[in-house]
């Protein structure tokens, strides 16, 4: 993968898969990824995260057309978890062909709910 926009799509194929690994395998070893739930730093703390809620089928992405512009792109996300629809907003930052970036924002407080035992490292 070369561009952005190709590894933000493998990033929701692997989500689409419930493949943890090879979501995790796209973030930078020092990246960060920040959701409802908090802070996560650094690709073995997000790798556990993925590692722990991820599995196939669990969350249904449907991305709109990305918006990249450089190294920064916005997807407006459809989603389906956990038997409940929402929308996000996924804003990622790109370097060197790896998430170094990822900032998930749901509509409402209460939708991050969803994301009890995805948007955590059980590590802590």
């Amino acid at each position: 993968m070369s561009n952005s926009a190709e590894i933000v799509a493998a990033y929701f194929d692997g989500v689409k898969a419930g493949d943890a690994d090879a979501v995790a395998d796209l973030f930078a070893p020092d990246a960060q990824l920040i959701n409802a739930a908090g802070i996560l730093k650094g690709a073995d703390a997000i790798r556990r995260m993925y590692q722990n809620g991820l599995a196939p089928g669990a969350m249904t992405p449907s991305p709109h057309p990305p918006v990249v512009h450089g190294e920064h792109v916005a997807v407006e996300i459809d989603l389906y978890a956990n038997g409940a629809s929402l929308k996000l907003g996924d804003f990622f930052t790109i370097r060197d062909g790896k998430i170094h970036s990822l900032t998930i924002y749901s509509l409402t407080p209460s939708d991050a709910r969803l994301f009890d035992d995805v948007g955590i490292d059980p590590a802590r």
